[in-house]
């Protein structure tokens, strides 16, 4: 205290420094898990959007192909259209999930099984959440409403699904690559 500095004085101020910065880091952490919680729903819609978009071009053409293949091979047609859109539908979310998420496995059968448990999981939660409110009570407002929230719903299974197919790489992975999973995983 020789030199008219009190030591208490500087202490505060430093203590009020450090509680300072961790109001900013606490505030900057609270931006980031926004912005990261933003990121993963815009994913999610786009994901469900792409794929409920996509699928229906797809199911379009599909159908055309699929009652030619009824007309011409009976009931092996059947089996072979439902084949095939099972391989379109697995081989798209494979495509969509690659894209936004993580690798998916690509072999034949892999797809295969993708694409029917993909088909039987949004059958059942399309129904319930999409087709019970359109019927329920008919009209564009509802249609809206659905399709929005279908879109979410939608990249929400396809993306839980499509878990069961992801690619397993060995331990020996570049840094760049698992950057830009760690970004593409957020």
């Amino acid at each position: 205290m020789s030199n008219g500095i009190d030591q208490s004085k500087i202490e505060e101020v430093l203590e009020s420094f450090e509680k300072a910065k961790a109001k900013k880091d606490e505030e900057k952490s609270k931006i980031r898990e926004k912005k990261k919680t933003w990121k993963i729903l815009t994913k999610y819609f786009a994901h469900g959007l792409a794929f409920s978009l996509l699928f229906t071009v797809l199911a379009i053409l599909w159908i055309f192909g699929f009652l030619i293949l009824i007309l011409l091979g009976s009931f092996i047609g059947l089996i072979i259209g439902l084949g095939i859109l099972m391989l379109i539908i697995g081989g798209l979310n494979s495509l969509l999930t690659s894209l936004l998420w993580f690798p998916v496995k690509t072999s034949f059968w892999s797809i295969l099984g993708h694409g029917i448990v993909l088909f039987i999981m949004l059958s059942i939660v399309n129904s319930i959440f999409l087709l019970v409110p359109s019927l329920a009570f008919p009209g564009i407002t509802t249609t809206a409403i659905t399709f929005i929230i279908g879109a979410f719903l939608d990249g929400f299974v396809s993306k839980k699904v499509a878990r069961w197919w992801k690619e397993e790489y060995p331990e020996d992975i570049p840094e760049a690559v698992e950057a830009e999973w760690r970004h593409k995983n957020l």
